[in-house]
């Protein structure tokens, strides 16, 4: 047999004893259940953990590896359902209970807690947390930005529900307090996972970036310029332009933050986008958005250089000629009326 067989049988051991030792503490705690520890269920100590909490959560919660030992000996879906049974419950605990004991009760395993996001309904924890933001603010400073990319990647539909309830304003509270954090989170979590998120809550975006300071969305972009031009690649063109428009002086001080060499090294990628973008246009669209521009006076701004030739009677004059919506055109490049390359009189 293994090394590793038999630590994970000693460590399933360990947590067994654990778990046994921490019904023991519940039933002699609890208001509610008067039978020995060893006849418990586990839908009754769900019941009596939520029963303490409610009381004195400091209290069941002190018992670091104890409790580390009930959560992961629980189904998570019994778990799951007695949060969504009982979604003030969490409020409650929030309020009351450190964040890094909690994190540490976790035992630095998160496919445990993916295991249990994938059965609680993502918005009474929103609720819970829209009301604690300070808990919220603690858990992500117990918590390693690998930890938290490593769920987000396992629970994409759980990450998606909690984005739709949770308050952009502690969203952007989390962001801007913890600038480090979030730029080490980002280069960890899959565009895709991100440009989802982006994708699905168009308003839900717009809201939260025009509350995040540029400066920290900035630093991110800075240290991780692949994993932007991902996301972008990602991202629906229609709610990208949507939302840059309806906050665009942030989008205005956001550029002012950007290192030049940061854009410059995914114009290739943004370039694809654009491609893909007017693959997807029909000539009846392209032609009302060229209308569009001279209406708006936007190629009016633009010139364009033209390489051309003209036909003489034995050969053709090339020429270089610039275009302009006629409004900055290069006061050195305009015809002069004493230019000797004409038309002969006659060919």
């Amino acid at each position: 047999m293994s090394t590793g067989v038999l630590t994970g049988i000693g460590a399933d051991l360990a947590r067994r004893v654990l778990y046994k030792r921490f019904k023991v503490i519940l039933v002699g705690a609890s208001r509610t259940v008067d039978k020995p520890a060893d006849q418990v269920s586990d839908d009754e100590v769900v019941s009596m953990i939520l029963e303490m909490i409610g009381r004195a959560a400091g209290t069941v919660i002190g018992y670091g590896k104890l409790l580390s030992g009930a959560i992961a000996s629980l189904s998570p879906r019994v778990v799951a359902e007695a949060i969504n049974d009982n979604p003030d419950f969490l409020a409650r605990m929030m309020e009351q209970v450190d964040p890094a004991v909690l994190v540490g009760a976790l035992d630095g395993n998160p496919q445990m807690l993916a295991d249990y996001l994938q059965e609680i309904d993502p918005k009474p924890i929103a609720e819970a947390l829209n009301l604690s933001p300070d808990f919220l603010m603690g858990t992500i400073d117990a918590l390693s930005p690998e930890v938290i990319a490593e769920v987000i990647y396992d629970t994409p539909a759980f990450v998606m529900g909690l984005m739709r309830s949770l308050d952009p304003e502690v969203v952007a509270r989390v962001v801007n307090e913890n600038p480090e954090f979030i730029a080490g989170l980002a280069s960890k979590i899959s565009p895709e996972v991100i440009a989802g998120v982006v994708n699905q809550n168009a308003a839900w975006t717009t809201d939260l970036l025009s509350r995040i300071d540029p400066a920290v969305i900035a630093d991110g972009v800075n240290r991780n310029s692949a994993w932007l031009a991902r996301v972008t690649s990602e991202i629906d063109p229609k709610v990208m332009a949507s939302t840059v428009n309806m906050i665009g002086d942030w989008t205005k001080e956001l550029m002012r933050e950007i290192d030049p060499a940061v854009i410059a090294g995914s114009i290739d990628e943004f370039a694809g986008l654009m491609e893909k973008v007017l693959d997807s246009l029909s000539p009846d669209t392209l032609i009302s958005v060229v209308n569009r521009l001279f209406k708006n006076r936007v190629l009016g701004e633009v010139a364009v250089e033209v390489l051309t030739s003209v036909p003489m009677r034995h050969k053709f004059l090339p020429m270089q000629v610039q275009m302009t919506g006629a409004t900055r055109m290069d006061p050195s490049r305009k015809p002069k009326t004493n230019n000797t390359h004409v038309l002969p009189d006659t060919f």
